[in-house]
């Protein structure tokens, strides 16, 4: 793959910022990142399934504003790096500052590959007349699956990948605007207390 499209360092960049520094990642970002992620994947797949249109409109306008959004942050953040204020606490609010870098340009990767998946879910791959049958008797008990379309079984594995991949990306949507936040709570306190200096 061209080195000018490559992401890969994007998503280890992003990855680093929930490791420790013997490059584990943390039980509770694991848990927050990937098995929350899941868990809401496999709820919504059960009460929604395969979503209708609307849905669907939902999500892709969703994702692509997450784009904007995320784009905006980008420059936000660009902008705050370039910021001439001393800050006592300089060195963390740096590496605050190039994580937050790193998770925003991730989520915009990200971004863009839910809005693949989501294009994906809705492509036809297998001839519709292609179906799936299972009858068995366990227990005494009929086990009876009807004429179920291998395209139908397929849209669904797909919008479990995407429930899961949205779900994460809300996840960490969320670290960031956290991040952000003490990124501007360090600023403004100098700020105010610069200002108490010179009264």
């Amino acid at each position: 793959m061209s080195s000018k499209i490559n992401v890969i360092e994007i998503l280890l960049k992003h990855k680093s910022t929930l490791e420790n520094p013997e490059g584990k990642m943390l039980r509770r970002d694991r848990k927050h990142f990937v098995i929350y992620p899941i868990l809401i994947a496999l709820l919504l797949s059960i009460i929604i399934g395969i979503p209708n249109d609307n849905l669907v409109n939902i999500f892709a306008i969703c994702l692509s504003v997450f784009v904007g959004l995320f784009l905006n942050l980008l420059v936000l953040i660009i902008s705050f790096a370039e910021n001439k204020l001393n800050i006592k606490d300089i060195k963390n609010r740096a590496e605050l500052l190039e994580q937050t870098f790193y998770n925003i340009t991730y989520t915009i990767v990200i971004s863009l590959f839910a809005l693949g998946i989501l294009f994906l879910a809705n492509v036809k791959f297998l001839p519709t007349d292609l179906v799936f049958s299972y009858e068995k008797t366990l227990w005494e008990t009929k086990i009876h699956i009807e004429k179920l379309e291998y395209n139908q079984i397929l849209t669904l594995i797909i919008y479990f990948i995407f429930n899961t991949v949205f779900a994460h990306l809300i996840l960490t949507l969320l670290m960031i605007i956290k991040r952000i936040f003490h990124l501007f709570k360090v600023e403004i306190e100098e700020i105010n207390g610069n200002k108490n200096t010179r009264k």
